[in-house]
């Protein structure tokens, strides 16, 4: 598929913002908005501004659980060796 330039009138300092937020986030403005213009084409536009803020509440949830997850895991396995250092210490005490 042949790619076109596009412009956008934007204020710079956005536009800067979101250079930056894309590199940090390992990606480029070129390629979340072309993400952006797919997901619009396939699900319609937003309607306003709390349709985005919805999905970036869900996706920002989906994030924290995820997280959660590999937290409990982590102190599970934390607390199994600290069940096991005490046994441990235990016997080399007796």
């Amino acid at each position: 598929m042949t790619r076109k330039p596009i412009s956008l009138r934007m204020d710079p300092e956005q536009w800067q913002s979101f250079v930056a937020l894309c590199q940090e986030e390992g990606t480029t403005a070129t390629e979340q908005i072309s993400i952006f213009i797919r997901q619009c084409l396939a699900q319609g536009l937003p309607l306003c501004d709390e349709d985005l803020d919805v999905r970036e509440s869900n996706r920002l949830n989906n994030r924290i659980n995820e997280l959660e997850e590999k937290i409990g895991l982590a102190l599970a396995e934390l607390r199994l060796r600290l069940t096991e250092l005490e046994e441990e210490n235990e016997r080399l005490q007796n």
